[in-house]
């Protein structure tokens, strides 16, 4: 007897079906396997169904579709049209279009279904208004927390935008500005007006990315930031957030003049 008892009080060596394992064989022995294929009703091992994405993960990739223009501004969206084009069911894609008409990308109208929002003068034009009133609040509240690694990498992210100008690279320009931006957001306690700002500021970066600036405004762009950097070098939050809201100005016009003049030109 070996002295071990298994879980059901049975001495492992007693078992008339022990088996033999690669501790108890002879030196040169080897454990014999099954070989060659299943035996005829042996049930296969089913494939691991193919999983649809949930509301969530099909929210995030209407909303790409959407910034990015694949489904244009205006449009008619189906709940049936969109399960078919991402494989899912109608379930899903249904929240999914409940939770973009929360985020202001889609409108659903009742007897109507949904269609993608509109970008037009006044919506871009509430866009700034929004962003003039929340992201000068979170530049002050980053200038006046922000510790020596937070400066220096403000400092390398508006480096990066100083030299894709230099280099007339918008896309890269346009990487490095969506993140000197962030840097300050993201830094700020107040989640939910970092969040709002970020949402409402999707519409603004997909059309940007669409539609590149030209180079004189690139670097006047870029110039503003460096006032922004300065400030918060300085410590001085008043400051920084006088200077995003003078970029913001600017940006406004920017983007409504350059609307304007496609209305004009149609």
């Amino acid at each position: 007897m070996s002295g071990e008892v298994d879980l059901d009080g049975i001495d492992p060596d007693a078992r008339p079906d022990a088996r033999p394992d690669a501790r108890t064989l002879e030196p040169g022995s080897q454990v014999k396997r099954p070989r060659g294929r299943p035996r005829k009703g042996t049930p296969a091992v089913p494939k691991p169904p193919k999983r649809e994405p949930g509301y969530g993960r099909l929210q995030q990739l209407l909303r790409d579709d959407i910034l990015e223009g694949r489904i244009p501004a205006g449009s008619r969206i189906k709940v049936s049209e969109i399960a078919a084009r991402y494989a899912t069911s109608t379930n899903p894609a249904r929240e999914a279009l409940q939770g973009l008409e929360g985020e202001g990308l889609v409108i659903i109208s009742p007897n109507r279904g949904a269609r993608v929002r509109a970008i037009d003068e006044d919506f871009i034009r509430n866009i700034f208004d929004i962003r003039d009133l929340i992201e000068p609040y979170l530049v002050r509240g980053f200038a006046e927390f922000a510790s020596n690694e937070d400066v220096a990498a403000l400092e390398a992210l508006q480096q990066a935008c100083q030299s894709a100008v230099d280099a007339a690279d918008y896309p890269a320009y346009h990487r490095a500005n969506v993140a000197f931006h962030d840097l300050m957001i993201e830094h700020h306690h107040n989640v939910e007006a970092a969040t709002l700002m970020k949402r409402h500021s999707a519409w603004i970066r997909a059309l940007s990315r669409r539609n590149p600036l030209t180079l004189a405004n690139m670097h006047r762009s870029t110039a503003e930031h460096w006032e922004v950097v300065e400030a918060v070098r300085r410590g001085d939050p008043d400051a920084a957030a006088a200077a995003m809201g003078r970029h913001i100005s600017h940006s406004r016009a920017l983007f409504l003049g350059r609307m304007r003049r496609d209305r004009v030109q149609r």
